[in-house]
């Protein structure tokens, strides 16, 4: 929860200088959906023990596939409690905004093309095998996407209000900043076996994806794009 706390420090100081403004009641929200979140991904193979019916398995799909129910309980949790949310809000639409597709496409194929490079550059080859291309090409995005370019970026925008810049035609506001931070940190920075360890290199490489995946969201006003990114983006760099 270090992540969290840094993050939640950094949306403070914005406040104090007037940058923000801050909605107690949708922090607390925000905060116990990510920890909700980090339970039900580090334990949720535990509750659907897949690896238990299938032994081959290595990757973490139950607790991708609990992640994945979890932002599902939040989206239909938002439904019942505002009665004008619109599921589309969060980014739960196939339509597109006007004028978006072409210039996504073309920031997918830049970031496939990134993803190559520093895979090829920073990796040590080539080394999947059938388990892993199914899980990269399905797992990543349908979990995390919806959950911190969807439900979240809504909740944390209710949380932490500001005014949004014009980034090359997607409209960004710091509550989509901070959960980029918020997505570096958590693969950056982690606590394990009573140490804290920390790679600037990671944190810096998937804080810019996040950075991507935001403006596709924002600039397309649909998860439909960053959902395809992020997966394609992870099953490409297999290869190489």
């Amino acid at each position: 929860m270090i992540n969290v706390a840094i993050v939640a420090l950094i949306a403070f100081v914005l406040e104090r200088k007037g940058i923000v403004k801050i909605n107690f009641v949708w922090i607390m929200v925000a905060l116990a959906l990510i920890f909700l979140y980090g339970v039900a991904l580090f334990n949720g193979g535990k509750w659907i023990p897949l690896n238990d019916y299938f032994t081959d398995l290595q990757w973490n799909w139950g607790g991708k596939i609990a992640a994945i129910l979890l932002w599902v309980l939040a989206l239909f949790a938002l439904c019942l409690s505002q009665k004008q949310f619109k599921i589309a809000e969060a980014g739960f639409t196939f339509k597109q905004h006007r004028g978006a597709v072409i210039p996504s496409l073309v920031v997918i194929m830049f970031f496939i093309v990134l993803q190559l490079l520093l895979s090829y550059t920073l990796g040590n080859g080539p080394d999947y095998d059938a388990e892993e291309l199914w899980y990269q090409a399905t797992m990543p995005g349908l979990d995390e996407e919806p959950m911190f370019r969807g439900v979240l970026l809504y909740i944390v925008s209710l949380a932490i209000v500001s005014s949004r810049i014009n980034l090359l035609g997607a409209q960004i506001n710091v509550a989509g900043l901070l959960l980029v931070l918020l997505f570096g940190l958590i693969h950056g920075l982690m606590y394990n076996a009573g140490e804290f360890h920390f790679s600037l290199m990671s944190m810096s490489l998937t804080g810019f994806y996040g950075l991507i995946l935001l403006w596709l969201r924002e600039r397309t006003g649909s998860l439909v794009f960053p959902i395809l990114a992020h997966n394609l983006v992870n099953f490409a760099g297999q290869f190489v």
